[in-house]
């Protein structure tokens, strides 16, 4: 009984530690590469159609609209998968509904519980997890856990 305690002991440990070194390993990049953000007023996720490409345009906040990944094709889309109940996710949704989202760059908000296929489609582990996808709707790169805007912006490559 107490050799199984002590593994499961140190199992715990284990992963609790490389969770820890992970999150750490991620937030020490996007601090190493992040870029200071202002604030403006910004109106928050409105669902709209997918606008006309052009060379620079104004980078959005919006509900997740499949039209809008067109908008990848020329800057970076990235999907937010949040959740009412989370904390974090409320908070990072009321920053980022007033920051001034760097041009060429679309966040299109997605619920985390009403869109479980889309969860599966992009092996998304939790709620705060962050998909960036090209016009095709195809993984560019995914990560978890961003607390603000200037660490999505040096997560999306």
């Amino acid at each position: 009984m107490k050799k199984a305690l002590t593994i499961a002991i140190s199992v715990v440990l284990v992963v609790g530690v490389a969770a820890g070194i992970f999150y750490g390993y991620k937030k020490y990049q996007a601090n190493k590469n992040s870029k200071k953000v202002t604030s403006s007023q910004q109106q928050g996720p409105v669902s709209e159609p997918a606008s006309q490409a052009t060379k620079s345009r104004p980078g959005e906040y919006l509900l997740y609209d499949p039209s809008l990944l067109a908008k990848a094709s020329d800057g970076k889309v990235v999907l937010f998968f949040n959740a009412k109940w989370c904390n974090t996710c409320k908070q990072i949704d009321k920053d980022l509904k007033v920051a001034k989202i760097p041009d060429n760059l679309t966040i299109l908000s997605v619920d985390y519980d009403k869109n479980l296929a889309m969860r599966k489609k992009y092996q998304v582990p939790f709620e705060n997890s962050y998909v960036q996808v090209d016009q095709n709707g195809i993984i560019v790169n995914s990560w978890s856990g961003s607390e603000d805007l200037a660490e999505i912006v040096a997560l999306s490559k």
